[in-house]
């Protein structure tokens, strides 16, 4: 990735979080969405974004539907708010980063557990 895509990748992200909480008004938008991450393509045609938001798979879904419908007014606010030639086209995804940390730290509680009681059952008496 080259500087300038990383750091059109950045803007986007930064202006975006913002627009998304004064400019939507969408009932399947939940309070609080997120923007954590921004991955363009190498010739800025495509911009996908990662969102992250509270609640179950279910809402993230109405949520990235919701912004997916509105990506097109989105873009072109970005347009005038950011220097950019050719605004990349908007695909929004959910980003499960977080549920997937908390599934592995879970695990790992689990593993240390099962390790302290086998050691506890194994000292001799």
């Amino acid at each position: 990735m080259t500087h300038r895509v990383a750091r059109a990748g950045v803007t986007i992200q930064r202006e975006l979080g913002p627009l998304i909480l004064t400019h939507l008004k969408d009932p399947r938008l939940p309070s609080i969405v997120s923007v954590t991450h921004v991955d363009l393509a190498p010739d800025l045609s495509t911009a996908r974004v990662y969102i992250s938001t509270p609640g179950d798979s279910a809402v993230r879904e109405q949520a990235v539907e919701a912004l997916q419908s509105a990506s097109g007014r989105l873009g072109k606010e970005l347009q005038s708010r950011i220097r950019i030639r050719r605004m990349p086209k908007l695909l929004f995804a959910s980003d499960d980063t977080l549920e997937r940390g908390e599934d592995m730290s879970a695990k790992i509680d689990e593993a240390l557990e099962a390790d302290r009681k086998l050691r506890t059952s194994r000292r001799p008496n």
